[in-house]
């Protein structure tokens, strides 16, 4: 059976044609979420813009911001080179923190599609001027989901190793570097030696590694955390604080075996579920969405506080029982504690609840933030 040259064209036409769209496909199911609410700010972009300003060195006149709370959110996990300016804390920070030339791209994102924080920084950026904003809704979340290597903070560090957690911490300077001093725990992989010294690493690949360097402009972390997750290391972080930063919070020496624990206020999300399903509890539930969300549902016998407010309204709060506050993804709430905390730091009775609450009318589904 003859073929004719216009069959094998159109052919080969379809073929092309299914593979552009296959391949148009696939890009749209791993593109980045967006928002089209009320409150959400209007130039939103996605993971793969951010990817190629989320670099070392950092590009000239970018600004990446996370929005959420420092202690609570940003220590614990963030994209690196991004600064922290609180949402709550915009107007007291944002002179020191945002670049003087109005013309600077900033970038604000928080914990997702649903958090209201990185939109409403946007905004107040917008009013002071700055001509070219915009916001990664997907924020970390998304960043983390698409592959993404995150930051921590030198503090989270001191968690770990406080509270005995497994992970591998990598001092990514040369060997004369880390005998002079290093972060307790590290072992030397310097990035120049990485392929010959890899075999230090975990054999486990889905081990929590760490690495670090000489402080904020240093590449060396940044380079050994790429080469490590190209080893399939799934679960790699860099501290770019690095080793100076530790010891300006810890000293050289940085011992943690006398150092107390810190309090992280989170409070138990079974214990939560149980007192609300109960509906027999002392707690003083506060929810701290929008006054808009806070409308279509919310937990039995919560009030309404958001961030925005609560300045005002801490001194009326109770002192003689657990105050929790909790929203639809844990960075409001987060941050409301940790204002609570500033105005009264030696307080025991505040809690948050590190989990998303989303509500459907008087149901609701509280799912803890892993």
């Amino acid at each position: 059976m003859k073929i004719s040259v216009h069959t094998i064209r159109t052919t080969l036409f379809l073929v092309l044609l299914i593979s552009v769209l296959g391949v148009g496909l696939g890009v749209a199911r791993a593109a980045s979420p967006t928002v089209s609410t009320d409150w959400a700010f209007p130039k939103q972009i996605g993971y793969g813009e951010v990817k190629k300003i989320a670099v070392m060195p950092k590009p000239q006149n970018v600004l990446l911001i996370d929005s959420r709370p420092y202690e609570g959110r940003f220590v614990r996990g963030y994209i690196p080179t991004a600064v922290n300016l609180p949402d709550s804390k915009f107007d007291a920070m944002a002179a020191e923190v945002l670049p003087k030339d109005k013309t600077s791209l900033l970038i604000f994102y928080c914990q997702g599609t649903e958090c209201v924080l990185s939109h409403q920084s946007a905004f107040k950026a917008q009013k002071l001027g700055y001509t070219n904003v915009q916001v990664y809704t997907g924020g970390l979340p998304d960043w983390q989901k698409q592959g993404g290597i995150t930051a921590v903070g030198v503090e989270y560090l001191r968690e770990l190793m406080q509270k005995g957690e497994a992970y591998s911490l990598v001092d990514s300077r040369p060997h004369n570097k880390f005998v002079e001093g290093s972060i307790p725990t590290a072992i030397s992989i310097p990035d120049s030696k990485f392929n010959e010294r890899k075999g230090y690493l975990p054999q486990d690949k889905a081990a929590q590694l760490v690495f670090f360097c000489q402080g904020y402009d240093c590449v060396l972390s940044h380079q050994s955390a790429a080469k490590a997750r190209k080893l399939g290391y799934n679960k790699v972080a860099v501290c770019e604080a690095g080793y100076p930063g530790w010891q300006k919070l810890y000293g050289a020496g940085g011992v943690i075996s006398s150092a107390a624990d810190d309090p992280s206020g989170e409070y138990p999300v079974d214990a939560f579920e149980k007192a609300i399903a109960s509906g027999k509890h002392d707690l003083y539930l506060v929810d701290t969405r929008s006054e808009a969300e806070f409308k279509t549902g919310s937990v039995p016998g919560a009030v309404h506080i958001n961030p925005d407010t609560l300045a005002e309204r801490l001194d009326n709060l109770p002192r003689d029982k657990n105050v929790v506050f909790f929203c639809s993804t844990g960075s409001r709430a987060g941050e409301s504690y940790y204002m609570a905390m500033d105005r009264f730091p030696k307080a025991t009775n505040f809690h948050y609840l590190e989990a998303a609450v989303k509500f459907n009318g008087k149901n609701y589904i509280i799912t803890p933030n892993k």
